[in-house]
């Protein structure tokens, strides 16, 4: 964990007067509560969703399997060979929006790499929590794990990805020491939510039912992955700085548990623009992501 006097300098501050502490939490606010309405950010998510609909019609896409009971408990599988790497991909949304339907268009440029592509759903807030979240996201792993042969890829090889909640989730889907985890070969969290305590001092404390106790258990930082895994952590250089700083934080917690951690930067990104370099192979999330597979 990082000092405390760190994390105070970032998001609790004594303040002097309550205008003060209310143009504070405002301000730690935004740096999360990101405009999805906005007109470039719109232009962007139409592409991943257009570009998707038509990588959705592979004939050897295997589309809306069921993993579990709830009707979002649903992942596509791309499969390129039996014995190719698989990168399993987890959306963002805040824990409470997106879809993987929207995320299948990476498929197309990682299967000219022998590299299939999942993508997954998991049960959204406010009808769930982030916990039954991260028991979703890890009960699909074990359902690829026993399953994935059956539809064409190898569950030996799996490699975890996702951006914002779905880095986070990503990182729990890591993280050592759960029932049941299977063998992974590396994880991969861009523009991730590791540190869950700040998100106390913002405005979605309440939508989010999250209580300290809760923060703690559910944040990446205090649940590393075991020692030896690669991660690979990245932004993009247009974000707002609490994201730098949730990566910087989780990036210490895995060289601590004796992961090798890579760090990076796209430049110009911001948080909507890098989820495109999933499927552009001259973008530096791509590269970095296949060299850390290959």
């Amino acid at each position: 964990r990082a000092p405390r006097s760190d994390r105070d300098r970032l998001y609790s501050r004594a303040l002097p007067d309550l205008s003060h502490r209310t143009r504070r939490l405002q301000e730690v606010t935004r740096g999360y509560d990101l405009d999805v309405t906005a007109s470039s950010v719109v232009a962007c998510l139409g592409q991943y969703a257009a570009r998707s609909k038509e990588v959705a019609q592979f004939s050897t896409a295997r589309l809306n399997l069921p993993y579990g009971p709830d009707p979002r408990h649903k992942l596509d599988i791309f499969p390129v060979g039996p014995k190719d790497p698989v990168l399993v991909f987890i959306h963002g949304g805040y824990w409470k929006a997106g879809s993987k339907d929207t995320r299948q268009f990476p498929a197309l440029e990682w299967s000219s790499r022998n590299v299939s592509w999942v993508c997954l759903n998991y049960r959204l807030l406010p009808h769930a929590t982030i916990a039954d979240a991260v028991d979703d996201v890890r009960n699909a792993v074990r359902w690829l794990v026993k399953n994935g042969v059956d539809h064409g890829i190898d569950p030996t090889q799996l490699h975890i990805t996702g951006n914002s909640a779905g880095g986070h989730l990503a990182a729990m889907i890591a993280a050592e020491g759960w029932a049941d985890r299977p063998a992974i070969k590396s994880l991969t969290a861009i523009s991730g939510l590791f540190d869950l305590e700040p998100l106390l001092q913002t405005s979605a404390r309440d939508w989010l039912s999250l209580t300290p106790p809760m923060a703690q258990e559910l944040s990446p930082t205090n649940n590393p992955p075991p020692k030896g895994l690669p991660v690979l952590l990245g932004i993009g250089g247009a974000e707002t700085d609490v994201f730098r700083y949730q990566m910087n934080r989780y990036g210490e917690a895995c060289q601590q548990s004796g992961c090798p951690t890579q760090l990076f930067e796209s430049p110009n990104a911001d948080h909507f623009q890098i989820i495109g370099e999933y499927g552009r192979p001259d973008a530096p999330l791509f590269s970095r992501i296949a060299s850390l597979i290959s």
